[in-house]
């Protein structure tokens, strides 16, 4: 259930903005095991709600505008903001939800953690997701730009580091690319030492046999979670679930971020097959994410959403770990927004302090958005 705090009645949604926003990384993404180099942007797209009282919520959305003014302009112009909070399912609204609970927040006084519940920790915990393929985008430099980048992630403060694998699939012969693998994650582990968590992203680019032979290799590096290492059936990650145990490896599987809803997940987590769930905090919402660590709470299951590109899905699951039981770390990217920035957050020791502000803790960068993005905006209005 979801608590509807005090609101006043006169509060009404006057206008509606939707526009395409470019995020950057201060270094090249490169490969991961299925999809070539991810460069140095990514793109969002940034939904603004403003209401008669001058009050404004932004988020991001994965829905286009056309998706926006097709189902959800008409039932959120002129309403109400918190009559679009359901007590059972949260905001329904998908393509302007975050916005929403930003507004929410705005007008109550309250941080978006706060409007679902008691706080749980007091810091929330984080990984860099970004170490990909560098050695094969830099070939020059190989295993020295994999040293290179993890240096940086250290002394950047985190104290968990997640790696692509996979090399063997598309881009090196399987031998070759298997052994590169190896030689990575022990090199990372060299580097991190043995107090920082590692963590392998597969991205399906193994069979079940294949995840196998490389935790085979490196299981002595202590490899905290093996994330999407292959496709998911019930016999194959039932399969790898019982090699685990034999070999006497703590390796959490981890998996989830590529589904647009829980429900194809739900055999896994019913039966435990995974350990760590991870759909994606923007492709999802964060009111199906609120539900979901409901269930995961119930099965002894971890929440870690994915947030890859989307440095507005770091600071939207900050607030989820803050007021669910199971929350377990939150994953960075390299890419930074310009658009918008925190007004309230910290990052020390490898975890973030959420901002007390009210909604997000979240301000649009106005000259920013009125030189670079108004003049793409679609907008919406009453009257």
């Amino acid at each position: 259930m979801f608590t509807i705090p005090e609101f006043p009645d006169d509060v009404t949604i006057s206008s509606i903005t939707h526009t395409e926003i470019v995020n950057t990384s201060p270094k090249m993404i490169g490969r991961n095991a299925r999809k070539d180099n991810h460069g140095i942007t990514s793109k969002e797209r940034l939904v603004r709600v403003f209401t008669n009282s001058g009050h404004e919520g932004f988020g991001v959305t994965r829905a286009d505008a056309n998706a926006i003014e097709e189902h959800e302009i008409a039932p959120a112009l002129g309403a109400n903001p918190i009559s679009l909070l359901d007590p059972q399912n949260g905001i329904v609204l998908y393509g302007i939800e975050h916005a929403l609970w930003d507004l929410i927040g705005k007008i109550t006084g309250k941080p978006v953690y706060a409007l679902l519940g008691e706080s749980r920790r007091d810091v929330v915990e984080a990984y860099d997701g970004g170490l990909y393929f560098c050695d094969i985008l830099y070939p020059d430099q190989g295993l020295k730009r994999i040293e290179e980048e993890t240096a940086q992630s250290m002394e950047a403060g985190f104290n968990a580091i997640k790696m692509k694998v996979g090399r063997g699939h598309m881009w090196m012969p399987p031998k070759e690319g298997l052994d590169r693998d190896v030689q990575a994650i022990r090199l990372v582990r060299q580097i991190i030492g043995p107090g920082t968590k590692l963590m392998i992203d597969g991205n399906n680019g193994f069979d079940v046999e294949g995840a196998e032979t490389l935790m085979d290799l490196v299981g002595d590096q202590d490899i905290f979670w093996a994330e999407e290492m292959f496709p998911e059936t019930i016999e194959d990650y039932s399969r790898f679930r019982t090699f685990l145990e034999r070999r006497g490896l703590d390796t959490l599987i981890a998996d989830g971020e590529t589904l647009s809803e829980p429900s194809p997940l739900y055999p896994f987590i019913e039966q435990r097959l995974i350990d760590v769930v991870q759909l994606d905090t923007t492709t999802i919402g964060l009111s199906a994410w609120w539900q979901l660590a409901d269930m995961c709470d119930r099965y002894e299951l971890q929440s870690a959403p994915h947030t890859w590109a989307s440095r507005f899905a770091v600071y939207a699951t900050a607030h989820l770990a803050k007021a669910i039981p199971n929350f377990l770390t939150n994953e960075v990217p390299a890419y930074e927004p310009d658009a918008y920035r925190p007004t309230g957050f910290t990052f020390a020791n490898g975890a973030h302090t959420v901002s007390d502000m009210p909604g997000w803790g979240l301000e649009i960068d106005e000259p920013m958005y009125e030189s670079k993005y108004r003049s793409s905006e679609r907008r919406w209005k009453t009257g």
